[in-house]
């Protein structure tokens, strides 16, 4: 399972770091890709970022009240959503609410960062591994 984290400003990427750290501990089949950390030095991170978003499986958008509106997360998330076939987007709310996110990003169920809503993430992860297991 390859899984995208989106972030935008300082508070999304510590947020991003986070998960991407956490991901694999609890799904061992996960693996994390995050520009911050994924892009060597000297490469030519548009192709990368391109190549990265056409084979992943699952995407989670870190939001929070001062990138809601982030250009750069919103043509990710397009890009997620045309690439992953299921459209497995997770906004990840960042001390928002679901009332919070506007379109397009409020077409893609998203989960509260904190104790009730971050587990569900990873049972969203269990749904796109059991669709991708069956393709």
């Amino acid at each position: 399972m390859r899984v995208f984290i989106s972030w935008s400003g300082g508070r999304s990427k510590a947020v991003g770091a986070a998960l991407k750290s956490w991901l694999p501990n609890v799904f061992q089949d996960a693996s994390t890709w995050m520009s911050d950390h994924d892009i060597d030095a000297g490469a030519r991170w548009a192709s990368d970022l391109a190549e990265q978003l056409e084979k992943i499986d699952y995407g989670v958008i870190c939001l929070t009240a001062a990138n809601t509106d982030s250009p750069w997360l919103l043509f990710e998330a397009g890009s997620l959503a045309k690439s992953v076939q299921e459209a497995r987007v997770v906004p990840y709310l960042i001390d928002l609410a679901p009332t919070d996110v506007s379109y397009p990003l409020a077409q893609f169920q998203g989960v509260t960062a904190d104790r009730a809503g971050t587990p569900k993430a990873p049972r969203k992860h269990k749904q796109c591994s059991r669709i991708t297991a069956q393709r």
